[in-house]
C-alpha cells in the first residue's frame, strides 16, 4: 500500500529529473531550448499547479504514420511530456515489482533484442535443442491501444495506488485522449501509455503464467508468444486467453495474428523471421530502410543533414540487423553506404568516440556471424574445447575463427597464447606470406601446434592490414606517446587533444600501421620531442627498466 505519492511527484526534484529525461535526444528542439532558458520558473509553475490540483495538460498533436502500417500518433505538448516522466519516475519502481520477468516492453534492462534472445532460448528448450518439433502460439491483441478500458486499468492501478490524488492525476492525462468510445483508448507515443499498458496486460501475464501454468511465454506490449510441444495444449491456451482477455479486460485477440505454426515456416516477431537454426529481418523492415536511406541519401546530396548524423542513424540500424543471419547483406549496405556518403575535405566530427565505435561496428560486420558467436563465447572465458562442445563444432573450427578474429584486430593474440608459445613463432615468421608447413619446419616443436601458428601468422598479418586513423593514434599513445613521456602527463594531455582535433578532420580513412608512422615521423607536427627521440621504438623492457629507475 503506497500512501503520499502525490507529494513525491510534486517535489522539485523529480521535476527536474522528469526534465532531463524529457529532454533526452531533443536538445536541440526550439521548445526545448525555450522551456529551459527559464527552467526553473517554469517548473516552479507546473509544480504549483499541481500542488493545487489546477493541472490542466494542453490538447495533444495527432499525425498519421505509415511505416508501411497506418499508425495514428498522439504528441503531448513538451510540458506535459514532463508530468508523464514524473508520474512514471515514481509509480514505476512500484508496478515493476509485480511484473513477470518475460515482459520485455518499455522496462530497463529489456526491450526488443532481448526478447528475441530469450526466444531463442525458450525455442531451444522446448525442441531440445533444435532437434524435435516445436508448435508457437504467435498471437495479438486486436486495436490494443485503442480499446483500454479506463475503468479497468484504473482500478487495476489502486490496487497497487491508494493516493487518491495520483489517480485524479492519471485520470485527467487518460482524459485528454478522444475517441469514438467515451472512456477508451490511450495515445500511441506517450511514456505513460507505455506504462500504463504494461499494468493493463499485467493481468493477461498473471492469468497465463499462474492460472495457465505456461512455461515458456513472452510478451512484449501486445505481442505475445507461447511455446510448446504438443499444439493441442496451445490451441486449449489460445481459447482460454481470449475467453479472458473478452470477460476481464474487454479486449480480444486478432483473429488474423492470432495462430499456431512451427518454426519450420518461420515465427514473425519484432521484426524479424525466426526459424529453427537462423533468423532474417522482415521485408517491410528492409523495406522501410531502404526509404530512408534513400532519403538519407538525397539530404546528404543537398548538405541538408552532416555526415556524423547519417553515421548515428545508419549504426542504429546496423545494430539491428545484426541479431539476425545478415552478414552478406551488412556488406551490401556498408558497401552501400561508403559509396554515397563519402567524406568531405571540410568534414567535421564533433564526437570522436561515437565514430571510433562506428568503425568497430563497421569492421565487424565484415566477420561472419558463425565467428562472431565463437568470439561472444571466448570472452565469456570458455576454453577453445568449450566452445566446440557448446557449439557442436569442431576445434579445428574454433581455431579457424580465433584466427580470423585476431587478423581483423578483434582480439590479441596475447590473450590467446601464452608468451613463450608466441614467441617462439615469431622467431619463425619471416613475411606474413609464409606457408604454415615451412614456419613448422622451421620451429621443430612438436608441442606446437598448426593452429597456433595459424593464430601468430594472423596477428602478424593484422598488422600489416590498414586500420581507421582513430584506431592506430589509440594505439600510438598507449605504445609510443605513454612510454616516451611517462614523466609527463601534461604534454601526453596537450598532445591528446591534438591527436582529436586531427581526427575530427580525418574521421574514418584506414592506412596500414607503417604508413601511418611514416606520416606521424614526417608530416605532423603534434610531438614536439626531437626528430631521434621521436622515431626511437622503446621496448617494454626499457620501458619498465626507466620506471624502476625513477621509482
Amino acid at each position: 500500500m503506497k500512501y503520499n505519492l502525490y507529494e513525491q511527484i510534486c517535489s522539485y526534484d523529480n521535476l527536474e529529473l522528469a526534465f532531463k529525461n524529457a529532454k533526452k535526444g531533443k536538445s536541440g528542439k526550439l521548445y526545448v531550448i525555450e522551456f529551459e532558458n527559464e527552467l526553473d520558473s517554469n517548473l516552479k509553475q507546473l509544480q504549483n499547479e499541481l500542488i493545487s490540483q489546477t493541472y490542466s495538460p494542453k490538447p495533444l498533436q495527432t499525425f498519421i504514420l505509415r511505416d508501411p502500417k497506418t499508425r495514428k500518433i498522439s504528441k503531448s505538448h513538451f510540458r506535459d511530456r514532463i508530468i508523464h516522466h514524473a508520474i512514471c519516475n515514481i509509480i514505476e519502481p512500484i508496478f515493476n515489482k509485480i511484473f513477470i520477468h518475460d515482459n520485455y516492453a518499455n522496462r530497463k534492462g529489456k526491450g526488443t533484442f532481448k526478447a528475441i534472445e530469450k526466444f531463442d532460448y525458450f525455442k531451444k528448450k522446448t525442441s531440445q535443442n533444435n532437434t524435435k518439433k516445436c508448435f508457437v502460439l504467435k498471437a495479438d491483441v486486436k486495436h490494443y491501444f485503442e480499446n483500454v478500458d479506463h475503468n479497468i486499468l484504473l482500478d487495476s492501478i489502486r490496487r497497487k495506488i491508494h493516493d487518491d490524488r495520483v489517480i485524479s492525476l492519471i485520470k485527467i492525462i487518460l482524459g485528454n485522449y478522444n475517441t469514438s468510445k467515451q472512456g477508451r483508448g490511450m495515445p500511441l507515443g506517450n511514456l505513460t501509455s507505455q506504462f500504463f499498458a504494461n499494468i493493463y496486460l499485467n493481468e493477461l501475464d498473471q492469468f497465463v503464467k499462474h492460472k495457465l501454468k505456461a512455461k515458456y511465454y513472452i510478451r512484449y506490449v501486445d505481442d505475445f508468444v507461447i511455446f510448446h510441444k504438443d499444439s493441442k495444449i496451445l490451441l486449449y491456451y489460445k481459447e482460454k486467453i481470449n475467453q479472458f482477455l473478452t470477460e476481464k479486460l474487454d479486449l480480444e485477440l486478432h483473429p488474423d495474428k492470432s495462430r499456431i505454426k512451427t518454426l519450420e515456416g518461420g515465427i514473425d516477431f519484432l521484426g524479424f523471421r525466426i526459424f529453427y537454426h537462423y533468423k532474417l529481418v522482415r521485408r517491410k523492415n528492409l523495406n522501410k530502410f531502404e526509404r530512408n536511406f534513400n532519403q538519407l541519401k538525397k539530404a546528404y546530396a543537398e548538405d541538408l543533414i552532416n555526415r556524423e548524423k547519417v553515421v548515428e542513424k545508419f549504426e542504429g540500424w546496423l545494430a539491428y540487423v545484426s541479431y539476425g543471419n545478415t552478414y552478406k547483406y551488412r556488406r551490401h549496405i556498408i558497401r552501400q553506404f561508403n559509396q554515397f556518403f563519402t567524406i568531405q575535405k571540410d568534414t567535421e566530427v564533433r564526437n570522436v568516440r561515437k565514430h571510433e565505435n562506428f568503425n568497430k561496428k563497421v569492421q565487424q560486420s565484415k566477420i561472419e556471424y558463425s565467428v562472431m558467436k565463437t568470439h561472444q563465447l571466448f570472452k565469456k572465458g570458455f576454453s577453445i574445447k568449450k566452445i566446440a562442445t557448446k557449439r557442436n563444432i569442431k576445434e579445428g573450427t574454433v581455431w579457424q575463427h580465433i584466427a580470423i578474429l585476431i587478423e581483423n584486430n578483434q582480439l590479441n593474440i596475447w590473450k590467446v597464447l601464452p608468451k613463450e608459445k608466441i614467441n617462439k613463432v615469431l622467431t619463425h615468421i619471416k613475411t606474413e606470406f609464409d606457408r604454415l608447413k615451412d614456419i613448422k619446419n622451421r620451429i621443430k616443436d612438436q608441442m606446437v601446434t598448426y593452429d597456433e601458428i595459424n593464430c601468430v601468422l594472423a596477428s602478424v598479418k593484422a598488422k600489416k592490414k590498414e586500420k581507421p586513423v582513430s584506431e592506430l593514434i589509440k594505439w600510438y599513445q598507449k605504445v609510443h606517446c605513454y612510454r616516451k613521456c611517462y614523466k609527463n602527463p601534461t604534454q601526453r594531455e596537450i598532445c591528446k587533444n591534438k591527436f582529436e582535433q586531427f581526427i575530427t578532420q580525418n574521421p574514418t580513412p584506414s592506412i596500414k600501421r607503417k604508413d601511418f608512422l611514416t606520416l606521424f615521423n614526417n608530416y605532423m607536427t603534434i610531438c614536439i620531442l626531437p626528430q631521434q627521440d621521436k622515431v626511437r621504438y622503446v621496448n617494454w623492457q626499457e620501458f619498465k627498466n626507466n620506471i624502476q629507475t625513477i621509482k
